[in-house]
């Protein structure tokens, strides 16, 4: 029973230890991890508002790109992972990012070609449109909407 017991008293620490050791190595990976592999990995777990704080934090001389790609990530997200029942909402959403694409880089053919898709869309409804204001700086952009 007593051998039992420090067996089990064994395991126990040894997997403490082990869990331990792993946290503080994922910890330092982490830590090791470059701006933009820290960016990649916020927009993998489609925590974009995190991938932006870093990057606001850290100010580097890539910041516009950093951003023109979350941005363009977050609004492909919302349109493609959109719950139905709120796909206006999402779609007004991820129209708002785009354009934030194109405030930065006007020349992004990704952006443009996912407001295209989104607007033809809109046009297959009757009586249904984005909201007025995206509608406004859409056409200020140069897209009919």
């Amino acid at each position: 029973m007593n051998t039992m017991r420090i067996l089990l008293i064994s395991l126990l620490a040894f997997g403490l230890t082990a869990a331990c050791s792993q946290s503080e190595t994922q910890k330092q990976n982490a830590a090791e991890l470059t701006l933009e592999e820290q960016v990649e990995q916020y927009i993998s777990n489609a925590n974009f508002e995190a991938a932006e704080q870093a990057v606001e934090e850290a100010a580097p001389e890539n910041a516009q790109e950093l951003k023109e790609q979350i941005h363009l990530q977050h609004g492909i997200h919302l349109i493609y992972n959109a719950d139905p029942s709120q796909m206006r909402e999402s779609a007004n959403n991820a129209l708002r990012e785009f354009i934030k694409v194109l405030e930065i880089n006007p020349e992004n053919e990704k952006a443009r070609a996912e407001i295209d898709q989104i607007l033809a869309i809109y046009r297959s409804f009757p009586d249904r449109q984005p909201e007025q204001e995206i509608l406004d700086e859409l056409e200020e952009m140069g897209f009919q909407v």
